[in-house]
């Protein structure tokens, strides 16, 4: 039974983005839809989330090796615009703290911002050091490595290095998975690099972080159909076995298994019905995702809008919503987000 796009739409603005969701919860949902109505599906997700102040991060498989959760990882972190969140939670905790900033005042120019506030500059550095190690080394909610990074991108921000690549270029290399100087890592005290052994950790710092910085939180919109297709498209730059697509299915089943301990994220699945019906590529294969997102108890009559995986209808649910002339293919996000 099919599940029409505006009532899915629907409840996931009641039931998730406008309460659960920026009050620390996590969700995974998955559309079964037709491989053309993908980007449709996710785009009009995507204008639901930012309407309720979420930031949005688009993934391909076609172009990111959605298998690997630090490849995942990296290709929302490059859309997230780091500089603009510091500013706005720094600005955030100066005022909380009785610092006054002017909206127009680059907060780098600390001499004017500690004559404004009747200190020396060495006495607000020093409190600003303070704040910045109790609200960031103290939250715990935040992987350490991710707390470290952020304490140097806040430095970086107020006060500029005359070196490139500075300390806070490296920590923003570091995020997004480019070659950056260990040695300097080290330095800073961040001993890895991100892979799969921590990206999954770390998604969930920048979901929680992106909440710190002003947002609701994260949505993550990921088009599985080139995972799905054991004919990809020529222009596809991912290629996917039925041995990966068993790694994709464990890379969900993770998210799902981890929405407990995850804060402010939601993850928004568009998959074609290969899903469910291709038997080489199918959740058939991979038990361990079936059982999460299949229900054994339901209606004979109507689907539940609120299961985990619904498959939505082509004839009322979707293409009656499609603009005149909707483009329908989901393009990457290479715009940033958070600013």
């Amino acid at each position: 039974m099919a599940v029409e796009l505006q009532d899915w739409t629907a409840r996931l603005r009641e039931e998730y983005l406008a309460d659960f969701i920026p009050s620390g919860g996590a969700a995974v949902k998955i559309a079964i839809a037709p491989p053309e109505w993908a980007g449709f599906v996710l785009d009009t997700l995507a204008h639901e989330a930012r309407e309720h102040g979420f930031r949005v991060a688009k993934i391909d498989a076609a172009q990111t090796r959605v298998h690997m959760i630090d490849q995942i990882f990296y290709a929302a972190a490059r859309q997230v615009d780091w500089d603009a969140s510091v500013e706005r939670w720094l600005r955030t905790l100066l005022q909380r703290n009785g610092l006054s900033v002017a909206a127009d005042q680059p907060l780098e120019n600390l001499d004017a911002i500690a004559a404004a506030n009747g200190r020396s500059r060495t006495d607000l550095i020093a409190e600003i050091h303070r704040l910045i190690s109790n609200s960031l080394a103290q939250n715990y909610s935040l992987t350490r490595d991710f707390r470290t990074a952020l304490i140097m991108l806040c430095w970086g921000r107020l006060n500029p290095q005359n070196v490139a690549p500075s300390d806070a270029d490296v920590v923003k290399q570091w995020l997004l998975g480019e070659r950056c100087s260990l040695a300097t890592l080290k330095r800073m005290q961040i001993y890895s690099r991100i892979g799969r052994h921590n990206a999954r950790i770390l998604l969930a710092s920048m979901a929680a972080w992106l909440h710190d910085a002003g947002a609701s939180g994260l949505t993550l919109l990921l088009n599985l159909n080139a995972a799905l297709t054991s004919t990809p498209a020529p222009e596809n730059l991912v290629r996917y076995t039925r041995n990966t697509i068993l790694d994709v299915y464990e890379v969900l089943r993770q998210f799902i298994d981890d929405t407990d301990e995850t804060t402010h994220l939601l993850l928004g699945v568009a998959a074609g019905p290969g899903l469910l019906d291709d038997p080489k590529r199918s959740v058939d294969n991979y038990t361990a995702l079936k059982l999460r997102i299949m229900d054994d108890v339901r209606d004979e009559e109507r689907a539940n809008p609120l299961n985990t995986m619904v498959r939505l209808g082509t004839e009322n649910g979707i293409s009656n919503m499609a603009p005149s002339g909707a483009d329908t293919g989901l393009a990457c996000a290479t715009g940033r987000i958070g600013g």
